[in-house]
């Protein structure tokens, strides 16, 4: 693998101009002085409709659903975020976590990247063999994003060790030593922008899930040569602190009694929080991770108060695991019986209300009590006025069942899904004496579109140059890191109503040639490709080779298929779609066997007239 040191040096003067261009640009996007700290506060499968806040709106007014209703005591803290910021209706991700955090990361959509499903093991050969429908999946990513310079073959230190006391600690990146690795399936070199943020001075922290880079799964293993890949270590991508970040996407257990899945082997156990006595405190996982964000926003202050940090808070909060015996606890509820639970009692809204129920709720309610932790932390450290904070979730609401199947409504569906309750999500964005507060975009934005964002608004240009996948790791050559994501930071000011100076619809594309692990039967989360343009939106059904079109101004729940009645719209975004699969070099999934010939791009389908 190449050092990130040298890799910058073949850069050149693309990175190398940052010495003198940030400040000048920085001027530009808010006046001298201090560059923003920025934070990123990413909630772990949140739908778009669990909070009290409506994002959902109808002729420019704000619609209280019942689900806002039910969680109308759970987030007063993304209340005062909206009021305090700009309130986004039609933000987007993609439908599963691992691809929208590539492209946050990298800029670039989920279609060129080609991280399109989630990561976890290297080269874990079941990523490839999920089938259904007649499809296979492509030889997608399913090592995930490394960092530049990152070749098939080499050797790196594991993100976690325990040590000979039964403790995490982080070897450190040049180690000698490490574990060697060969890689069999395809991965995707990107530089990011918490590098370019970290070379530009900032101080830079990773608390929480990252689930970029395939891992071995053994970091809680002291004696483990099992193969990791560097893409497994946050400091990787360029940030200075680690905080329980590896491969692993989900968590195993939120309760600190149970060592948070440390208690015997588990791959979805969440490391290093250890140190701090957690496991004995008791203390629930979205607490803990809240707590190590704190001090380190105490100890970068105290170190450099000129010092600008970027912090990602990447909560695992609030996905599954909701049963009682993971994700109840007594720190964040009364009782473990619902009925006698004072804390998060039934909100009696006529929905269905058992443990898994209020275990969601507690989920939502501790991941906002975080929010308003670090809300409260900006404002005593005297922060809030130069910090750009932005909320955001990763994919929509599980919806696959019981009463869940509703958790995104009115949008159809959930997680893993090509309809907008797998991808439409809550942000909200602050930056005061900035962003004018209260607030309300109807502007489409994408996740890719937050890298050039964030960096338009430390003053970061970015670079020239980007990463380059070599040749050999995937079949049709190297693959280049293109920033397909635009800067919302206009919008964002007030100086614009959209993204584009003149105006004009974006295309936003989402593509997904796999089947979703959770093994759903049906057209609504597996292998298609998804266009948005203004209003409409059009879905190609890979299985089937269908089209469903829908108007989101008038269906935002889209149950009525306008295909028939609009030939000639469906005919115009499907070539847009098509045009942007091929620019992007989209892999498309393979009819009968994984060597079978490709689904055909879009506008190669005849359609019926």
């Amino acid at each position: 693998m190449v050092s990130r040191r040298a890799f910058l040096g073949l850069l050149g003067a693309g990175v190398g101009a940052m010495a003198a261009g940030p400040a000048q640009a920085a001027q530009t996007a808010q006046g001298k002085g201090k560059r923003p700290n920025i934070v990123l506060f990413m909630v772990d499968d949140m739908g778009w409709q669990d909070t009290s806040v409506p994002f959902y709106y109808e002729d420019g007014k704000a619609v209280r659903t019942r689900l806002n209703k039910r969680y109308a005591t759970r987030t007063p803290n993304m209340e005062r975020l909206a009021k305090q910021g700009m309130l986004f209706t039609d933000a987007y991700a993609c439908a599963v976590c691992s691809p929208t955090r590539c492209s946050l990361m990298s800029g670039m959509n989920a279609a060129r990247h080609r991280v399109t499903d989630w990561t976890l093991g290297v080269d874990q050969q079941s990523r490839f063999g999920a089938h259904g429908e007649g499809l296979y999946p492509p030889r997608w990513s399913a090592n995930g994003l490394q960092p530049p310079g990152t070749q098939a073959k080499g050797v790196c230190q594991p993100p976690w060790r325990t040590g000979a006391d039964g403790k995490f600690y982080q070897p450190a990146l040049d180690a000698p030593g490490g574990n060697a690795y060969d890689l069999k399936m395809p991965f995707t070199n990107a530089l990011t922008f918490p590098q370019l943020l970290q070379d530009a001075g900032y101080h830079t922290i990773h608390v929480g899930k990252a689930h970029w880079g395939s891992g071995s799964g053994q970091y809680n293993q002291q004696d483990s040569k099992a193969p990791t890949t560097p893409g497994a270590d946050p400091r990787r991508f360029g940030f200075d602190v680690n905080i329980a970040g590896c491969e692993v996407g989900g968590p195993k257990n939120y309760r600190g009694d149970a060592h948070y899945g440390n208690k015997g082997y588990s791959q979805f156990a969440t490391p290093g929080l250890d140190e701090n006595g957690y496991y004995q405190d008791n203390v629930f996982l979205t607490d803990a991770l809240t707590d190590m964000a704190l001090r380190e926003l105490e100890r970068s202050h105290a170190a450099a108060p000129d010092r600008p940090f970027y912090l990602y808070m990447a909560h695992y909060a609030i996905h599954s695991p909701l049963d009682n015996g993971r994700a109840w606890d007594a720190s964040r509820s009364d009782d473990p019986n619902v009925a006698k639970d004072a804390r998060n009692p039934n909100p009696n809204d006529g929905l269905k209300w058992d443990p898994m129920e209020r275990n969601y709720s507690t989920l939502i309610q501790g991941m906002d009590d975080s929010l308003g932790k670090l809300l409260d932390k900006l404002d005593a450290l005297g922060e809030t006025e130069n910090t750009l904070f932005i909320f955001m979730a990763d994919n929509g609401g599980l919806s696959i069942s019981g009463r869940l199947k509703a958790a995104n409504a009115p949008a159809r569906a959930g997680k893993g899904s090509c309809y907008e309750g797998g991808t439409r999500e809550p942000l909200i964005v602050r930056w005061p004496g900035k962003i004018r507060p209260g607030a309300v975009c109807h502007e489409p934005v994408i996740i890719e579109d937050f890298y050039p964002t964030i960096l338009h608004a430390a003053g970061v240009p970015p670079p020239k140059a980007l990463a380059v996948t070599p040749a050999g790791v995937h079949d049709d050559g190297p693959l280049r890191q293109v920033l397909d994501g635009e800067t919302f930071l206009p919008v964002l000011l007030g100086r614009r109503a959209t993204v584009r100076a003149d105006g004009a619809d974006r295309p936003l594309l989402w593509h997904y040639p796999n089947f979703w692990g959770e093994g759903i039967p049906g057209p609504e989360y597996h292998f298609y490709t998804t266009l948005r343009l203004g209003r409409w939106k059009l879905i190609y059904q890979h299985p089937d080779q269908s089209f469903e079109l829908y108007d989101l101004r008038t269906d935002i729940g889209e149950r009525r298929n306008l295909a028939d009645q609009r030939p000639g719209l469906v005919d115009k975004l499907r070539k847009e779609m098509a045009r942007l699969l091929r620019e992007r070099g989209a892999q498309m999934p393979r009819i009968g066997s994984p060597d079978g010939k490709p689904v055909p791009f879009p506008d190669e389908v005849v359609l019926a007239r």
